[in-house]
């Protein structure tokens, strides 16, 4: 229960960072809000509407975001989160709150980093410098998967079980919608938010044509061939 808390005092701490990179009063600021769909193979619904990311990139120059710390704990060998989204510079940091090892790893480009295996209430993080999504797993638990989404901006959220979304505080401006899930390829667009803010700004995604495929551990290897199997 205490990890879990502390799991919480992260999330905090980063939104407290990105409070820092928001406009001086007087700037008209508003919500923007909608609402994502995907469109699934026939027959199945969307189960995972949280796991969807949205942000807005201002268009034109803009001041750099805050760099804050999140976290992923490990638990029932699962990233719980399994989707982050966090602002270029920052530490996310993975409490293992399982009774056994865990070695937590990417090898994706601008974002490869290993932190060995360590046991249970141990605790270990990793920086992540460059905007992208980056894949994580574990090397010891091959179902383990987890994204770390990385923005360039501190107008983000993550959708709810509904796909349902918001994002408040948005300065009046023109900005680059992004919207992106593990699952289907990432939609871009332009949007114009008003002093009013904007509303309804729905978004579909197509996940039909989705195939899971193994990934390799951190050698590059099967994980079959270093006795993983579960």
């Amino acid at each position: 229960m205490g990890m879990e808390r502390k799991g919480i005092r992260g999330g905090a701490a980063l939104l407290s960072a990105l409070a820092l990179c928001l406009p001086a009063r007087g700037v008209a600021q508003a919500a923007v809000s909608g609402r994502v769909g995907i469109q699934e193979k026939p027959g199945e619904t969307t189960k995972d509407f949280e796991n969807t990311v949205i942000y807005l990139a201002p268009r034109g120059a803009a001041a750099r975001p805050a760099e804050g710390k999140a976290q992923m704990a490990l638990n029932g060998r699962q990233f719980s989160p399994r989707v982050r989204v966090v602002t270029a510079g920052s530490s996310v940091e993975y409490p293992n709150q399982d009774p056994f090892s865990h070695n937590v790893f990417t090898t994706a480009a601008g974002a490869a980093f290993d932190l060995g295996v360590y046991g249970s209430g141990t605790s270990k993080s990793a920086q992540f410098r460059k905007p992208g999504a980056y894949p994580v797993y574990c090397n010891i638990h091959e179902k383990m998967t987890a994204y770390v989404v990385v923005v360039n901006t501190p107008y983000f959220a993550q959708a709810a079980a509904d796909g349902r979304w918001s994002i408040p505080r948005v300065p009046a401006g023109k900005y680059e919608l992004h919207v992106w899930h593990e699952r289907a390829p990432e939609a871009v667009r332009d949007i114009d938010v008003t002093a009013a803010g904007l509303a309804d700004v729905d978004q579909k995604l197509d996940a039909s044509g989705y195939k899971q495929v193994a990934h390799k551990d951190k050698f590059g290897k099967d994980y079959a061939a270093n006795g993983v199997r579960y």
